[in-house]
This record gives structure tokens, C-alpha cells and sequence, in this order.
């Protein structure tokens, strides 16, 4: 890849990984995120599901909340030192004051925390299980600019927008989404690429757990708004080369035409 900002077209070799996890099953989640790494070296980033590492849960989650300094997490950012991997995955952390926060851990391929987003935007029921995280910022990971998201987020237009602002090399939203919603987020990736002129990954679960069924639809969408590929509806693991280039043509650069006085 080139360096971040250059303006020059380039690819990111993502592994999207479209699979169930272990229900409570962290040993058995951490393991599947290691033996994946090891059979794809030639990733750049791994890009697991929403809450893959705790599974997604509805009950007794102090049971399985985890620290983004404690051993688990810290296991993660061993592998990818060890495979030259960087890493993006869903959580359930616990923070120092007992919050519970639906969270997506970011590591580097050199094993080191890149960031730790909190799902600002909840959805339904997580409402009473969660707190809403309260930041948006872009992640650097290596030479590319991370503008991450989880499941709801990327149905909310003013979120990709903001992240937008920091100008992105891609979007990477993690998700749980389950049915009857598939098309909803087909929609929603689209749109928030085709806004922003940003490529974007989106990483869905498959399967059943807590009474949901977990619908896919993987998929990466280009800065004009296509779908270069799409996972389907069954478990499929794969790397998948997804272009960034920065330049856009002013006549659909979105964010250099708005007029912020009119929206208020």
C-alpha cells in the first residue's frame, strides 16, 4: 500500500469474516481468531463481526464483560504481532466504572491498541443492556485512516458523515444485524459510501444466538456507491481486495458543496 494521503489509487487485502460465535465461548472465539490469522498471512486486516469475541448476549453479561487491557484482548494483539495482522472485532467491554459498552477493538500489525470504539448508537433492547459510547473519531491503523462503525451506526447518515470530515481512506462497520433488517443495511452501505465517496467494509454474523437470526450480507462497497462483493447468507470466510484512492471529482465531492447554514 501507499503511504496515507498520497492520492494515489491503492488496495487493502481485508479477510471478512462472516461466521457465529462461540456463544459465551471466549476461549473457543479467541481461537478461531488465531487460527484464521495464521491461514491468511497475506491479510492486511482481519475484520471479525460485532461482539464476536463475547458473542452476542442479552443476559449476565458481567460474566463475560472483558477490559481492553486485560489477557483476552491482549491475546488478540499477540497474534497479530505474530502474524503480521492488524485486527478490527466486537467486544463487550467493562470499563473502570462497571459501564458495559458494545465495542469494537482495533489493533495494529504490530500488536498495538489502534483504538477501542464504543457503538454510539444502540439499537432496540441494547439500549438497557449498553451505554452509548460518545465519541467519533478516525483510527490509524498503519498507513490507513480507520473510520469505524458497529451495526446501527451505519444507519445513522450524520455518523458516516462526520467521520467523513476527517476524510478516511475506508469505513469499516462490524454488525450483528439480524432479521428481518438485511436490507436495510444493503441500503445504508450504499448510501453511506455513495455520500462520502469512501469505500466501505461491512462485516455481518451469521447463525443463531439469544433468539436472533444473524443474516450476513457481507459485502464491500466502492466510493461510487457499488457493490464489488457480497457474502450472501451463509458462513464464508475470505480476503478480499478493497480498493481506496482519495481523489474525487469536485462535481460529486459531497462535502466540499455543503452549506451547513441551511441544515441547522
Amino acid at each position: 500500500m501507499s503511504g496515507h494521503g498520497s492520492g494515489e489509487r491503492r488496495t487493502l487485502r481485508v479477510l471478512m469474516v462472516q461466521e457465529s460465535a462461540a456463544p459465551r465461548g471466549i476461549d473457543a472465539n479467541v481461537h478461531r481468531i488465531r487460527a484464521l490469522l495464521a491461514q491468511h498471512p497475506d491479510a492486511d486486516i482481519a475484520v471479525f463481526p460485532e461482539l464476536f469475541v463475547t458473542g452476542y448476549q442479552v443476559d449476565r453479561l458481567h460474566e463475560l464483560a472483558l477490559r481492553p487491557d486485560g489477557s483476552v484482548l491482549s491475546a488478540i494483539q499477540k497474534t497479530c504481532a505474530q502474524f503480521r495482522t492488524a485486527f478490527v472485532g466486537g467486544y463487550l467491554e467493562r470499563a473502570d466504572d462497571g459501564s458495559l459498552y458494545d465495542s469494537m477493538l482495533i489493533v495494529d500489525a504490530q500488536g498495538n491498541l489502534a483504538g477501542n470504539y464504543r457503538k454510539t448508537h444502540l439499537f432496540g433492547a441494547e439500549s438497557s443492556l449498553f451505554t452509548a459510547g460518545d465519541e467519533l473519531a478516525g483510527v490509524e491503523v498503519g498507513d490507513v485512516l480507520v473510520a469505524p462503525m458497529v451495526c446501527f451506526d451505519v444507519e445513522i447518515a450524520e455518523v458516516a458523515r462526520t467521520l467523513a470530515t476527517k476524510r478516511p481512506d475506508v469505513f469499516i462497520v462490524i454488525a450483528a444485524n439480524m432479521a428481518p433488517f438485511h436490507d436495510d443495511h444493503l441500503v445504508a452501505c450504499r448510501a453511506r459510501a455513495l455520500d462520502n465517496r469512501t469505500p466501505l467494509v461491512y462485516v455481518n454474523r451469521v447463525g443463531s444466538e439469544a433468539g436472533f437470526d444473524f443474516v450476513g450480507g457481507s459485502r464491500v462497497v466502492g466510493a461510487n456507491g457499488h457493490v464489488l462483493c457480497d457474502f450472501g447468507t451463509e458462513a464464508y470466510s475470505t480476503v478480499v481486495e478493497v480498493p481506496m484512492h482519495r481523489v474525487v471529482a469536485s462535481e460529486v465531492d459531497y462535502l466540499r458543496h455543503l452549506r451547513p447554514e441551511l441544515y441547522a
